[in-house]
C-alpha cells in the first residue's frame, strides 16, 4: 500500500469563497459531512488525494455552487496554506485508515497521521482557522480489558495506527495549549454507513453486507465473541457539526459511540437476518495482528461537553444504509 506523493493541486470544481475545509471529503465519513454542511447552507472546500476517496462520492455536492474540490495531500504544506485563506473550520477527516496495514507500514501511517496532522494544524494556525475538529478514533485506548472506554483512561494503543492517532491528539490538544488554537479531537469507535466501500480497507458491515448480499458466507477473524461498538455515519456526522460549535468541547479529546457493545456474531446474525440470508453459514478465520478483542465507549463526556446523543441503533442503522444504498451498490 503506497499512497502517490502529490504536490502538485488540482482544482476540479470552483466557488468563490469558503467557510470550511473538509480534509478526506470524496472517503465515506468525509463525503457525507461535506453533504450535511452543504445542507446547512455553509461554503465548503474539499481535499483529498483521491487514494481511497471516490469522486462519485461527491456527486451531489460537485452540483452546488457553494462546493470546491481540491485534489491535493495533507503533505503538502504550501498547498495547505493556499487553500486555509478564509476558512473558518476545518474538518479533519484525512488519514491513513487501516490497522492492519498500518503494522506492514508503520512509516507511511505516520508520515499522514502525524506529520500530515501537523501540517493541518499549522497552517491553520497561520490562516487563523477558528477551529480544528480532528477525527482521532477508539484504538487510542488499545487492548484493556476495562470498559466502557472512557477519556480519562489511560491510552495503550496496540498498533502503528493507535499510536499515530495518540500522537495526533496530543498535538491538537497542544496547540490548543500553547498556541490558543480551538482544537476538539473525536475519537470515533466503529462508524458504518453508505459509501463505505467494499475494500479491504473498509468497514466490517460494507464488506459483509456485500459479500451476504452476493450470496457468499461472511469471514469473522477470531471466534465472534470480540465486540465492538458500532456507530452510524448520520450520527458521527452530528457530533462533528456540535464539536464545530461548542466551546465546552474546546481542547478535548471525546468518544463519538453509541455506548453499547455488539459481538461479531451478534452482528453477523443481525445483518443476515435483514438481508434475509439466514440460511448462508458464519465462516471463521484465526485473529488478526492488532485486533483488538473488545471495545465500547463510554459517552458520558459527549453528552454533557457536545450534547450528543446518537439517533441511530446497529439494527437502524442497518436498514437505513440499504435503503439509502440499494442492494446492489452497499
Amino acid at each position: 500500500m503506497l499512497l502517490p506523493d502529490i504536490r502538485k493541486t488540482c482544482v476540479i470544481s470552483l466557488s468563490n469563497q469558503s467557510k470550511a475545509l473538509v480534509t478526506g471529503a470524496a472517503g465515506f465519513i468525509g463525503s457525507n459531512l461535506v453533504d450535511a454542511l452543504l445542507a446547512n447552507g455553509k461554503t465548503v472546500i474539499g481535499l483529498d488525494n483521491m487514494f481511497n476517496g471516490h469522486v462519485e462520492n461527491l456527486d451531489s455536492a460537485l452540483k452546488s455552487p457553494k462546493f470546491e474540490l481540491v485534489k491535493g495531500d495533507i503533505r503538502d504544506m504550501d498547498m495547505l496554506l493556499d487553500i486555509m485563506k478564509g476558512v473558518d473550520v476545518v474538518y479533519h477527516e484525512a488519514a491513513f485508515t487501516s490497522v492492519s496495514q498500518s503494522v506492514k507500514t508503520p512509516q507511511l501511517c505516520n508520515d499522514i497521521n502525524v506529520t500530515g496532522t501537523l501540517n493541518v494544524l499549522n497552517a491553520a494556525r497561520i490562516r487563523d482557522v477558528r477551529r480544528v475538529v480532528f477525527a482521532s478514533s477508539s484504538a487510542v485506548y488499545g487492548d484493556s480489558p476495562v470498559l466502557p472506554k472512557t477519556e480519562e483512561m489511560p491510552l495503550k494503543p496496540i498498533s502503528p495506527y493507535g499510536v499515530s492517532k495518540v500522537a495526533a491528539e496530543a498535538y491538537c490538544i497542544a496547540y490548543h495549549q500553547t498556541y490558543g488554537l480551538k482544537t476538539v479531537a473525536l475519537r470515533y469507535f466503529n462508524v458504518f454507513g453508505p459509501r463505505q466501500k467494499d475494500s479491504p480497507y473498509s468497514g466490517v458491515i460494507s464488506i459483509f453486507i456485500s459479500k451476504i448480499l452476493q450470496g457468499n458466507s461472511p469471514t469473522i477473524y477470531g471466534d465472534g465473541t470480540q465486540s465492538r461498538d458500532f456507530i452510524y455515519v448520520k450520527d458521527v456526522v452530528k457530533a462533528n457539526v456540535l464539536a464545530a460549535a461548542s466551546e465546552k468541547a474546546v481542547g478535548k479529546a471525546i468518544n463519538v459511540a453509541s455506548g453499547k457493545p455488539t459481538t461479531m456474531n451478534d452482528l453477523t446474525r443481525l445483518m443476515l437476518k435483514i438481508c434475509k440470508k439466514e440460511h448462508l453459514k458464519i465462516l471463521y478465520e484465526d485473529k488478526r495482528p492488532g485486533d483488538i478483542l473488545h471495545s465500547y465507549g463510554d459517552t458520558m463526556l459527549a453528552r454533557s461537553a457536545l450534547d450528543f446523543s446518537p439517533d441511530y441503533d446497529v439494527a437502524r442503522g442497518l436498514e437505513d444504509l440499504i435503503k439509502l444504498t440499494g442492494k446492489k451498490s452497499i
